[in-house]
């Protein structure tokens, strides 16, 4: 199979950037070949809105064919295997690469993301996480509502209203134990002071 070399496009900007991004956000997404309309399957519709989602946002973007290795000797990782290094969900992965906070790579349709860019989101991810709170001060959503004495449904709904703050590890809720027994606290006044505390 012939290769053709990898080609680079600059980002786009202004007006056609934003008739791009507006015209994406439908993700109908039609390819028109001398007249003829193609439907893509999904995993070229994948790559094809990835990349033009790149050049909304002012991106280079370089297409290469699948069968060129990547330049040095980088290992490249499945998504599965950049979200098991990270110690996070595949989906919260695909999230990262969607926003363009990791790198991607493709291969064909298929995701690839470099060891080293994985690396370097840890060490980024490290460091904000030093600055928040231990990780025994953190409780997972059925062990806030446990102390809570709540439902986790409940507890859940307090924290997308924003009663309870909430914090993010990979994909999954963390909420601090202070807040969790400020919360209670709360709500005992209420109860001593003979208003209703709202379950």
């Amino acid at each position: 199979m012939t290769q053709h070399p990898p080609t680079t496009t600059p980002g786009l900007s202004g007006r056609d950037a934003e008739r791009l991004a507006h015209a994406l956000e439908s993700r109908d997404v039609t390819v028109f070949v001398d007249g003829t309309s193609l439907r893509l399957p999904e995993g070229a519709l994948d790559a094809v809105v990835d990349l033009l989602s790149r050049l909304t946002r002012g991106e280079t973007v370089t297409v290469a064919s699948a069968g060129e290795q990547p330049t040095g000797s980088e290992e490249l990782l499945t998504t599965a295997q950049a979200a098991a290094l990270a110690g996070i969900s595949h989906t919260y992965l695909r999230n990262l690469t969607t926003e363009g906070v990791l790198p991607v790579q493709y291969r064909g349709s298929h995701r690839r993301i470099r060891r080293s860019d994985v690396h370097a989101w840890l060490a980024r991810h490290g460091d904000e996480a030093a600055d928040s709170p231990s990780a025994a001060e953190l409780l997972t959503t059925s062990q806030a509502a446990a102390l809570a004495g709540i439902s986790a449904t409940h507890l859940r709904n307090l924290t997308t209203e924003g009663v309870l703050p909430v914090q993010y590890r990979g994909s999954h809720r963390r909420i601090r134990r202070s807040d969790v027994e400020t919360w209670l606290a709360g709500r005992q006044r209420r109860d001593d002071d003979g208003v209703p505390a709202p379950d």
